[in-house]
């Protein structure tokens, strides 16, 4: 079952607004990845949000494969 947009959407503006991360895993490596959400892109295609590296990534909605929400460190 695909995540639902609505409820990322909801996440990753929270994540924003408290500068916590999000966790999801991507369908191309099943990896789970920790991402910094700064803002969305498109007609909300997708997030863009630094990685653990500090580099700045896109990540679109349909290339999540499960959603895990917003870290609490």
């Amino acid at each position: 079952m695909e995540p639902d947009v609505s409820i990322m959407t909801l996440d990753i503006i929270e994540a924003i607004r408290s500068q916590n991360y999000v966790l999801l895993n991507e369908k191309a490596s099943n990896a789970q990845v920790e991402l910094l959400p700064k803002g969305f892109y498109g007609d909300f295609d997708g997030f863009r949000a630094y990685n653990l590296k500090g580099e700045e990534t896109k990540v679109p909605f349909n290339e999540i494969k499960s959603w895990s929400g917003v870290s609490k460190k």
